[in-house]
């Protein structure tokens, strides 16, 4: 971890990205109680969320953009655009205006999508590969830290000076990012076109294709969406094992959720030296195992033993993420970040609103502890399918050369 602080241009980058995380994350959570304010209505309020996913949903799209165009600048001019479509907010003043509320997330999902790609592309300029796992873990832990701090941020935001305020407190995030990326000084050039003139379709789909035939990521990408499946699926589960399970109200599910969050921490700084070790196949695996084994306890009508396997859910959860965003990282040519970060994007986001959906249709038909045990045995396959993959056996973490295709 120290190697990653002596690194000037990493430094500043870490200090943007975790000013802006929290500006979003506390954003994100208080945009969707300001449209109930504003409207008395929780179905529209629901929408905010929507909004955004759908325009994450997007990147497919934004990562050919990534991969077009000079990936610094790409970030830095979004950023920027994002932070004045922002301030546009502080014309809402009642449930008329709402739609803009509703545009700005989508525009904020898009937003995301191309800097998580822009960001993934120009890490091999910001540090050596020994280092990515290192940085990707530290990346994961404080956006599990930002969830301990950011909803009193923003809610105690909303609550004290109210939305138009909370806007320009993002805004100005967005801001400081621009600013800290302006001070970063690496080599910000043109992304290497394909020599073949290729159809836009062929162009978007290209991660996509880059995922499925490349073994090691294909089975990576097979698991992770395992594991978010079953993670969107406990996003209505939760509160099912908090009132009927444990007799608790339904805001209960926020000490679960916090408790996740704080062994998630640990859980992303402590990956990356597993990493090393095993490998991110075998690390995948092992995390998966950990949070099938500790989803069995959660069906357990008992408050101290549900919270005890949350933490290890959390804790398990970490290193699946960690290990598998080092492998598309380092086994994927630089040219085609853009389009392979924005696919196994696409993937995470859509298997959990999957998950969510088919947690919504069973929670009243079955009970929550047949669906508990239903998301353990989506977690076992996840785990025992990377376990038995001879090649998730690699152990050396070797960044791919420049015009790598894929392998069967």
């Amino acid at each position: 971890m120290r190697e990653l602080f002596r690194l000037r241009n990493l430094r500043i980058c870490i200090l943007g990205n975790t000013v802006t995380m929290i500006g979003d994350n506390a954003f994100w959570l208080a945009a969707s109680i300001w449209v109930k304010e504003l409207t008395g209505s929780t179905a529209r309020a629901g929408v905010v969320i929507l909004c955004l996913t759908v325009g994450t949903m997007l990147s497919p799209l934004t990562g050919v953009l990534v991969d077009r165009f000079r990936r610094k600048r790409l970030l830095m001019v979004t950023e920027a655009v994002t932070a004045l479509l922002m301030l546009t907010l502080v014309t809402v003043d009642g449930p008329g205006q709402v739609w803009l509320i509703y545009l700005m997330m989508f525009l904020y999902g898009c937003s995301a999508a191309i800097t998580s790609g822009a960001f993934a592309a120009l890490r091999e300029q910001l540090m050596p590969a020994e280092l990515v796992s290192t940085a990707i873990g530290l990346s994961q832990a404080l956006n599990q830290g930002a969830r301990l701090i950011t909803p009193g941020i923003g809610l105690g935001v909303l609550a004290g000076w109210g939305g138009h305020v909370l806007a320009i407190v993002d805004a100005a995030t967005f801001g400081v990012s621009v600013l800290c990326w302006s001070l970063v000084r690496i080599e910000d050039p043109k992304p290497v076109r394909e020599a073949q003139r290729e159809g836009w379709t062929r162009h978007v789909g290209a991660g996509f294709r880059y995922l499925l035939t490349t073994a090691l990521l294909r089975q990576l990408s097979f698991a992770l969406a395992l594991a978010f499946f079953a993670m969107g699926f406990y996003e209505t589960l939760g509160i099912a094992v908090v009132t009927v399970g444990l007799g608790k109200p339904a805001t209960w599910v926020g000490t679960l959720v916090t408790v996740m969050s704080l062994t998630g921490l640990g859980g992303g700084l402590l990956a990356p030296a597993i990493i090393k070790r095993a490998g991110p196949g075998r690390t995948a695996a092992a995390g998966l195992a950990l949070c099938a084994v500790a989803g069995v306890f959660v069906a357990v009508p008992n408050t101290a033993v549900v919270l005890a396997a949350a933490a290890v859910v959390g804790l398990g959860l970490a290193p699946v993420v960690v290990s598998s965003m080092t492998a598309f990282q380092l086994y994927t040519a630089n040219e085609l970040l853009g389009r392979v970060t924005g696919a196994a994007n696409f993937v995470m986001t859509g298997m959990q609103g999957i998950g969510i959906f088919v947690g919504v249709m069973l929670i009243d038909v079955l009970p929550y502890r047949y669906l508990v045990y239903l998301s353990v045995a989506v977690l076992a396959v996840g785990a025992l399918y990377l376990a038995t993959r001879p090649e998730q056996r690699r152990r050396p973490l070797v960044p791919a050369p420049a015009g790598m295709s894929g392998t069967q």
